[in-house]
């Protein structure tokens, strides 16, 4: 054996796969529930409207005591609320110990989805004309003139700072230089975080009275599309040569960054706030 393979490091483990599910689920929902409820269902009481329903992907305001620019911020609560998690997340993440916490991915994930919602708003409503930031009459470009420039604009600046915030997440997940294993075990934990956010939000969204309308324009585009990050961050990354214990602080802070064991606390409140949300909005909220 040669000194370069007696100091090879041993393969990362992955983290403990009913916690990482529950860590997922948890931030998923806490996202979607802030950009709802925290942003567009708060300014509608804020601004003198009303809601008349609030489910766990929408939220219907009355605006009949509302002013013209009051419809165009309650449209706009919603992905500034996104954009506020967003960053919250990922300024926690910079003040938590490297440690192997759920904690610490917490952090990330949540800040992930925060801000890849509030971007992707902007690519979503640039293409479709629908959507928060879209030009119909409850979103906030709402008879903007020339209709096709403003959606051309949203559409490149959505594209643009959605990929500046996949690269911020690649690179404060797993810094350069990393070998394989590592980067093997980090597409899988991010994998399993974006299906367990689709499955979840399909599974609550599936309980909405309105039938498929709010899955196809919602839950779906909001699960598959909005987080799809999670999945393309890694396009086009390539591993280094495998760490040694040359740079020992580096490459064990990285692993316990994602080798995280089973924890009871975390399963049982992430079950407990999906039970709830899923049982209060899931079929529709009627204040």
């Amino acid at each position: 054996m040669t000194p370069a393979e007696s100091q090879s490091p041993v393969p990362p483990a992955l983290p403990d796969l009913l916690t990482l599910i529950a860590v997922s689920c948890l931030a998923y929902i806490i996202e979607v529930a802030l950009h709802e409820h925290g942003g567009h269902a708060l300014a509608c009481v804020l601004l003198n409207g009303h809601p008349q329903e609030m489910g766990a992907f929408y939220v219907d305001c009355d605006y009949s005591r509302v002013s013209t620019l009051g419809v165009r911020l309650v449209a706009l609560a919603g992905p500034v609320v996104s954009l506020l998690v967003g960053l919250t997340g990922f300024a926690v993440l910079r003040r938590l110990p490297v440690t192997a916490t759920p904690a610490r991915y917490f952090a990330w994930l949540i800040g992930s989805l925060g801000l890849m919602s509030s971007s992707g708003y902007l690519l979503f409503s640039g293409v479709a004309g629908i959507g928060d930031l879209g030009t119909t009459a409850d979103g906030v470009f709402y008879r903007v003139e020339p209709q096709w420039l403003c959606r051309a604009g949203l559409t490149a600046a959505g594209a643009w700072t959605y990929w500046l915030v996949i690269k911020h997440m690649r690179q404060t997940l797993l810094p350069q230089p990393v070998g394989a294993a590592l980067a093997k075990q980090a597409r899988r934990v991010t994998l399993v975080s974006y299906l367990s956010g689709a499955i979840v939000y399909a599974a609550i969204g599936l309980l909405n009275p309105h039938g498929f309308a709010i899955m196809a324009m919602s839950v779906l585009p909001s699960s598959l599309g909005g987080t799809c990050g999670l999945l393309v961050m890694w396009n086009g990354f390539r591993a280094s040569a495998p760490q040694t214990s040359a740079d020992p602080s580096l490459q064990q802070g990285l692993h316990q960054g994602l080798d995280f064991g089973r924890n009871v606390v975390w399963i049982s409140v992430a079950l407990a706030v999906t039970i709830a949300y899923a049982a209060v909005f899931g079929p529709t909220l009627r204040p």
